[in-house]
């Protein structure tokens, strides 16, 4: 496993981390188990970054049984959100209630890095972040955000949290500049995968009504987070499972991943890489970007992770396939 360097911090990060929200929606004793056998697999192979969630029903559960003995070998992350606009009143005590039951969860006295899961606006607000039942979550603004690094001091001096970032999906790209120029943050997490290359600077190839954007062209995030030092995390590299070859039937009722997962099979062509498939393609395309810090994708069973780490130093994606992605990109309906 290869390790790159993660922002202004002392941290060495494996280039592939550990996507921790499908282990958290399982059930039954065996689903939980095999859970906790792939997360034990992937230490064994090198991966060092885990990343979850207080939100991502049993992951931190899961997580806290796996690790065992080899906690100080390993990059752990989590995340805390806030319910509700009301809870920015007592934010300092909601943050530090949260970290504590992260904590018992995750039988760990530490966290690595702690992240606001929230978007970023220019203002506070509520966004729709799931379609079906609709369900929304807090905007928090720059002010929030900077509140939010504040209220973590006692964390941090205690050395309960070592580092905080942001997850700077779908937000406001003047926001996420101010926020990566602070020089508070120690990451910030970004959409990036063969579909959406908007982080990288460049236009989405299927465009959304409420994306914000991550800046254009030299001035993306990906580029301002490198120059200020701060670790870039990719995350959804298989594009809400759109980039792969064997979709979930009740992902293809979706008419945007149904229409994307076209369009892969497309590109697969054009580039001509039958050797390969679309999640191992998708992960060898990220990685080829070494700006960024490490991917993480959602790992559920060994079955996915074998499939990830099957290409893993023995493929790569030469230039002439880059090129052919590339081509792709910018026409993806010629």
């Amino acid at each position: 496993m290869n390790y790159r360097s993660f922002g202004k911090t002392d941290l060495k990060i494996s280039e592939i981390g550990f996507g921790g929200a499908p282990i958290g929606y399982t059930s039954g004793f065996e689903d939980e188990k095999a859970c906790i056998n792939c997360v034990r697999n992937a230490i064994d192979i090198g991966l060092n970054f885990f990343d979850t969630s207080p939100v991502y029903g049993k992951s931190e559960i899961n997580l806290g049984q796996a690790i065992g003995p080899d906690r100080n070998k390993i990059i752990l992350a989590t995340k805390v959100r806030l319910p509700d606009l009301d809870d920015i009143k007592h934010m300092k005590n909601f943050i530090l209630a949260s970290v504590e039951r992260s904590l018992i969860r995750l039988k760990t006295d530490y966290i690595d890095l702690l992240q606001i899961h929230h978007q970023v606006g220019d203002v506070r607000g509520k966004y729709q972040f799931r379609d079906n039942p609709p369900e929304f979550a807090a905007r928090l603004s720059y002010d929030d955000c900077i509140e939010f690094f504040d209220c973590t001091d006692l964390l941090r001096s205690s050395g309960k949290v070592r580092y905080i970032g942001i997850t700077g999906w779908d937000g406001d790209y003047e926001a996420q500049k101010k926020l990566i120029q602070s020089n508070k943050f120690s990451s910030i997490q970004v959409l990036y995968n063969i579909l959406n290359q908007s982080a990288n600077g460049k236009e989405r190839v299927i465009p959304h009504e409420d994306d914000q954007g991550y800046g254009d062209g030299e001035a993306c995030v990906i580029n301002l987070a490198q120059q200020n030092k701060v670790a870039t995390i990719g995350i959804r590299p298989f594009a809400n499972g759109a980039i792969v070859d064997g979709v979930r039937s009740e992902k293809l009722q979706n008419k945007q991943i149904y229409g994307e997962h076209q369009l892969m099979k497309k590109m697969k062509l054009q580039i001509g890489r039958d050797d390969l498939s679309l999640a191992q393609i998708a992960i060898l395309f990220c990685l080829s970007n070494k700006k960024i810090s490490t991917i993480i994708p959602g790992i559920k069973d060994a079955s996915e992770l074998n499939e990830i780490m099957s290409v893993y130093g023995s493929q790569d994606l030469k230039k002439q396939d880059l090129d052919a992605i590339s081509a792709w990109y910018s026409d993806p309906n010629d």
